[in-house]
């Protein structure tokens, strides 16, 4: 679905192809369409804060509000790249089915 598998690469890792290349079906079949992949995002992010708070509980337990919005902070960051292609992902397989017998004519 991506033009670059690495979804750190800088300027390829956000950029979706234009077309499925084995079935071309289009990966954005209409303006916002990718508006509902904001709620999957919503949701892995709050699977992602809900693991670092249990995680520095149970490795910190005194630990202070500021340690704790910075790890958030930094998980977003950094996991932003992964949350942004598996939330589009997610949403285009709820819409779209994928049909592996279906081959293009050359």
């Amino acid at each position: 679905m991506f033009q670059s598998q690495n979804p750190f690469h800088p300027k390829k890792g956000y950029q979706m192809v234009k077309n499925c290349p084995h079935c071309n079906q289009s990966t954005e079949p209409e303006p916002g369409f990718y508006f509902g992949a904001m709620f999957i995002s919503y949701a892995i992010n709050t699977a992602f804060f809900l693991i670092v708070w249990t995680a520095l509980t149970l490795i910190y337990p005194d630990y202070s509000l500021t340690v704790l919005l910075t790890l958030l902070a930094l998980t977003v960051i950094l996991l932003l790249p992964l949350t942004y292609r598996l939330s589009r992902t997610i949403w285009i397989y709820i819409f779209v089915k994928y049909k592996p017998e279906i081959e293009l004519e050359n």
